[in-house]
């Protein structure tokens, strides 16, 4: 066998620019290889070169091409350790590509080499969703290379690189041989029109089925992409964007419109009211401005008093003053008297001054002395402190000589030799001993721990069976050991879901085998024959978030394979189709469901599941005559009957009468029976109660075993412990004598020198005494001048004790004479003051009105307020001529007025007015909203104008090239444009009919076969071809569904469309191929073989297709 190509490439040659061409890839098992399936002279020959050299390079470099591709167009595809290839380069023609292979060879690692290395995200694929699984496996990196046709203005073609790093699922790009960015790649891409993520430009084999299921508005926006200039999607986006402006703003205006109305409408409503308020109002007022008149009424009354006042005020002190000059002599001489004593108060003042002087004087001598007493004793106390620690010094000395002495006596006594290396040596043997029992208690003690654990799981299992053994008593209990039996992760799953019942948005229903039961019996069996053995296990939930939540918690968290069904109908909405008289007719019964109970949720899911509300049960079998009626009633499809199940199967692309019926014996059901307790149940569960207990008492047993050892080591440590302390304490005692001894010339040394320090301070005591004697005989002398000087004072403040005395004597003679003189002139006096007292009276009474007056004025000034002039010329007039008692009564009559008024709520005048400015707002708010309307409408009418007419006409031609292609293959087929005032809602309707007895029908994924849709799809997309924005197209797989008939039609009809000139590329991608299919000169087939016994890629000859045409032609001749 030829040697195989190298399985690991050097980077090097993805960088150089010449590269390798090469057309296969080998693995160690499998070898893998491409050719074309037109093969110039030109390949043959470099074909030949390869095979001579395996290390000769193909210069290929992405000049300009000459032939008939379309800008954007691919013109070579090279992969390395991509997918299943290790290494290999695609070279498609201009036209039809007819990718070909067994399923499994790298067919549709092409197409995921197309949309990654153009830049596109792995989701277009519906296969993984990273990059890095895109390696191949075993290898750390891959690359794509795509060449793609240039422009007629460009200089080149354009190579899009791309390195894809499996490790941390990073991408690296280049374009042109220059490192670039995945953002200049997808702008290149969008700027050649390939739109790898619209499904009629790019249709992978995981999204044939996502194509089929696009809604109608989905194809119609899918075909604009690919087959319209950019300016109509434009132009559908705008009318998309105006509709729902122009809707959202009728919306807006009929509300303005309804609350405008209903403003209008209460406004006429509040109007007497608002008039019988707006009187009260007036009367209000008027009320509050004779209020305020009333101040100026005060004001000119308080006026008038106080100059009523001011002329007796003016009087009265006339007449003192006359008065006062009549006893002018007699107070002269009560004056001089008065002037005299004043004279005598002054000298009593400073002579009591004087006097608070000496005596201040005396006491700061005093305190002086105090000062100095205590600055005496201090002296003293220090004197007394220092005589104190001489002694004490001289005592210490006598102290330390002593102990000198004593140290001496224990240097000659050496104690015995220590030795710690022969006292650690028999402590650390005790230890080691203390050690290993320690061991043997860690050891016994994780024995202990580990039967702990084993008790405490059989006390669980004990208590498990007992609460199985309790659970049969009741038929609920039966069910749940009958649901462990039969289905044990819907019983986990059931008791998971029983202590997490408050997690979920609504209530989430076990297995109906629990929660359901029959309402007789005696259709039990029936019943149980129409449902499958999921539909007994399954949960139920009642909302979408809820039934994640449960898959993600039995499937990823517990594990358990369970099934989740969700049902968001009611169970009211499932009704009947016939009545039941009528099916009693028929010979049924009743419906199933009419015999089942339980939570309507659950009930629900099997009749959306199971249709049990159109299934029908009955005890007795049916006759032929009621058979035949069932099978005319379309609207039941299976019914139980006695012993028999019956199903009717219809299809209506058949016709009318193509109807199958499938019966079967009906088995006795394992579910919703009365059944009689499981002895046999309860038995083998005391028994496992019994072992486990037996297994419980043999662990007690070990463990009071592993007690009794643990206390008998326990026991042995106490007397090893009480040797090693005894041991460390002699040999405490041992070392401290031996370090004592050792330190004893130190200590010696140390005392002798405080012996010397001690001496000196005593020196230095004896010192400080004097001092402190001679500080205190210095006190004693300033203390006695102090005190003389104190004795000299006190004779000054004798002294001037004796002037005080004798100037208050005199005090009191002129006082005396004083009201001798004034007792004389009493009536005078008394006169006097009555006529100035009655002066002060006026005086008071005029500033008191005075005063009354100003605050009269201010509040005037306060009721005026901003009107200024005019408010008081308008209260003055109110108030002329009038007292406040008038203007009280004037109050009093207004007032009578208002309360004949009957009163209105203030609120309604507010609301009143409040309304009044929102219907203005309104108003204006309307007019603006139906201009803005209006200027929708133009817009709308604008752009609907170019775009209609646009649309229109691409449609037609679709239709046109879809219908031609139906009949061709003797079918029929229209596209159609919906129209709606939405344009969210313009969708295409794709009609199509494969039968003569049949009319157009919607294309859906309910009405067409699988075979019909892929037929239609290949129709549609090929009637896209020659109106294609896109440089290329790709389909993979799409004639799987076809039967030979519809797959060689389809094929004709490609070959004709795509390879006529000036058409985008197609590729095509297919397992297989019906023989003698039809073949055109432009198409170019690629095949893709694998396997182990491939030939290598150094030897492209053994795999020369001519040459294998060849062979089979002589075949096919040599055997005719």
């Amino acid at each position: 066998m030829p040697s195989l190509e190298p399985r690991r490439r050097s980077r090097a040659r993805f960088e150089e620019e010449n590269e390798e061409q090469s057309s296969g890839s080998d693995a160690p098992k499998r070898r893998r290889r491409t050719t074309n399936g037109a093969v110039s002279e030109e390949d043959e020959d470099d074909q030949g070169d390869s095979s001579t050299s395996r290390d000769k390079r193909i210069k290929n470099s992405p000049s300009r091409s000459t032939g008939e591709f379309q800008p954007g167009a691919i013109v070579r595809v090279l992969v390395e350790n991509f997918v299943t290839y290790e290494h290999a380069e695609f070279k498609p023609g201009p036209n039809l590509n007819m990718v070909i292979g067994p399923n499994g060879t790298g067919k549709s690692s092409l197409v995921c080499a197309i949309c990654l290395g153009l830049g596109y995200h792995p989701k277009h694929l519906g296969r993984a969703g990273s990059v890095g699984e895109f390696v191949k496996h075993g290898k750390e990196t891959a690359t794509v290379e795509i060449e793609l046709q240039g422009r007629p203005d460009d200089r080149a073609n354009h190579v899009i690189r791309l390195q894809i790093r499996k490790e941390d699922n990073k991408s690296k790009w280049w374009l042109n041989k220059k490192e670039s960015s995945h953002q200049a790649v997808k702008g290149l891409v969008n700027e050649l029109h390939i739109q790898i993520d619209n499904l009629c430009q790019f249709l992978p084999q995981d999204r044939v089925a996502e194509f089929a299921g696009l809604t109608p508005v989905q194809l119609l926006h899918e075909t604009l992409r690919a087959a319209a200039p950019e300016r109509m999607i434009e132009w559908h986006n705008q009318l998309k964007e105006l509709h729902k402006k122009h809707k959202d703003m009728k919306v807006k205006l009929d509300t303005t419109a309804d609350i405008l109305r209903g403003h209008e409408s209460r406004q006429q409503g509040s109007q007497a009211d608002v008039d019988r308020l707006r009187e009260r109002e007036a009367i209000q007022e008027k009320i509050k401005d004779l209020q305020s008149a009333r101040a100026l009424a005060e004001y000119s009354t308080v006026r008038n008093r106080m100059t009523e006042a001011k002329r007796r005020k003016q009087e009265s002190v006339k007449r003192l003053k006359e008065l006062e000059e009549a006893c002018g002599p007699a107070f002269e001489a009560v004056n001089r008297k008065q002037q005299y004593r004043q004279k005598i108060e002054a000298v009593v003042e400073v002579r009591k001054n004087a006097l608070k002087n000496v005596e201040a004087a005396g006491d700061r001598l005093l305190q002086t002395i105090e000062a100095q007493d205590e600055k005496i004793k201090h002296v003293q106390n220090k004197t007394s402190a220092e005589h104190n620690s001489f002694n004490a010094k001289r005592t210490d000395i006598g102290r330390i000589r002593r102990t000198i002495t004593d140290l001496e006596a224990k240097l000659q006594n050496k104690p015995p030799e220590f030795v710690a290396r022969d006292w650690n040596v028999k402590i650390r043997q005790k230890e080691d001993t203390l050690r290993e029992n320690e061991a043997e208690r860690r050891r016994i003690r994780g024995q202990f721990d580990e039967l702990r654990e084993t008790n405490s799981r059989k006390k669980g299992e004990k208590d498990k069976y007992e609460r199985d053994l309790e659970e049969l008593d009741s038929q609920e209990g039966q069910k749940l050991v009958h649901l462990r039996k039969r289905n044990p992760d819907a019983a986990k799953g059931w008791e998971w879901l029983q202590e997490h019942r408050d997690e979920f948005e609504k209530e989430v229903f076990g297995p109906p085998m629990l929660t359901c039961s029959i309402a007789d019996q005696r259709y039990s069996n029936q019943v149980q024959s129409l449902l499958s053995g999921d539909d007994f296990f399954c949960f139920t939930c009642q909302t979408r978030n809820d039934h994640k939540k449960l898959s993600t918690q039995f499937f990823k968290q517990l594990g358990i394979s369970v099934s989740i069904r969700t049902c968001g109908s009611d169970f009211a909405s499932f009704r009947p189709p016939i009545p039941k008289e009528q099916i009693r007719q028929m010979g049924l019964d009743a419906y199933a469901i009419e015999h089942l109970e339980g939570p309507e949720p659950v009930l629900a899911m099997l009749c959306s599941e199971k249709r049990l509300h159109v299934s029908g049960v009955a005890l007795q079998d049916i006759s032929n005559n009621q058979f035949d009626q069932l099978t005319n009633c379309e609207r039941i499809t299976s019914w139980a009957a006695g012993p028999v199940m019956y199903r009717i199967t219809r299809r209506r692309e058949y016709g009318d009468g193509a109807v199958s019926t499938t019966t079967r014996k009906i088995r006795p059901g394992s579910f919703w029976t009365n059944q009689p307790i499981d002895h046999s149940e309860r038995t083998a569960l005391r028994q496992r109660i019994n072992e486990v207990e037996a297994e419980i008492d043999e662990i007690r047993k070990q463990g009071q075993e592993f007690r009794g050892r643990l206390r008998e080591l326990e026991d042995a440590d106490t007397p090893i412990q009480e040797e090693i302390n005894a041991l460390k304490n002699e040999k405490n005692e041992l070392q401290k004598a031996a370090t004592q001894y050792a330190t004893l010339g130190d200590k010696i040394a140390n005392e002798q020198k405080a012996v010397e320090i001690a001496q000196n301070a005593l020196g230095e005591s004896r010192t400080r005494i004097l001092e402190y004697n001679a500080q205190g005989d210095e006190l004693l002398l300033e203390k006695t001048r102090s005190v003389l000087k104190h004795s000299e004072q006190l004779s000054h403040i004798r002294d001037a004790h004796n002037a005080l005395l004798d100037v208050q004597i005199r005090l009191v003679e002129a006082q005396s004479d004083e009201m001798g003189l004034e007792q004389q002139n009493l009536d005078i006096r008394q006169q006097l003051d009555e006529v100035k007292a009655e002066a002060d009276r006026f005086k008071n009474e005029a500033e008191q009105l005075r005063r009354e007056g100003l605050a009269a004025r201010q509040r005037v000034e306060e009721v005026a307020g901003p009107g200024g002039r005019d408010r008081l010329d308008y209260l003055g007039s109110l108030a002329k001529d009038k007292t406040p008692e008038d203007v009280d009564n004037e109050i009093g009559a207004e007032s009578t007025k208002l309360e004949l008024i009957h009163g209105v709520d203030p609120a309604i005048l507010r609301q009143y007015e409040k309304r009044a400015q929102d219907i203005q707002e309104l108003s204006k708010k309307r007019e603006e909203m139906n201009a803005r309307l209006e200027s929708y409408n133009k817009k709308i009418t604008h752009v609907m104008e170019q775009w209609e007419t646009r649309v229109d006409d691409l449609i037609a031609k679709i239709n046109e090239a879809f219908s031609y292609n139906f009949e061709q293959i003797n079918c029929a087929g229209e596209v159609g444009i919906h129209k709606d005032d939405d344009f969210e809602q313009w969708a295409i309707e794709i009609k199509v009919k494969f039968r003569e007895n049949e009319t157009l029908q919607q294309l859906n994924q309910h009405r067409q076969s699988g075979g019909e849709r892929a037929v239609s799809t290949i129709f549609y997309l090929m009637a896209l071809q020659s109106m294609a924005q896109a440089p290329f197209r790709v389909v993979d797989e799409i004639n799987q569904g076809m039967d030979p008939r519809n797959e060689r039609m389809v094929h004709e009809r490609m070959v004709e469309i795509a390879c006529r000139e000036h058409t985008s590329q197609y590729f095509l991608i297919t397992p297989k191929l019906l023989t003698g299919l039809r073949y055109d000169e432009r198409m170019r087939v690629l095949c893709i073989a694998s396997g182990e016994h491939m030939p290598p890629a150094e030897d492209p000859k053994a795999m020369d297709f001519g040459s294998l045409v060849r062979i089979q032609k002589r075949v096919v001749a040599s055997a005719a």
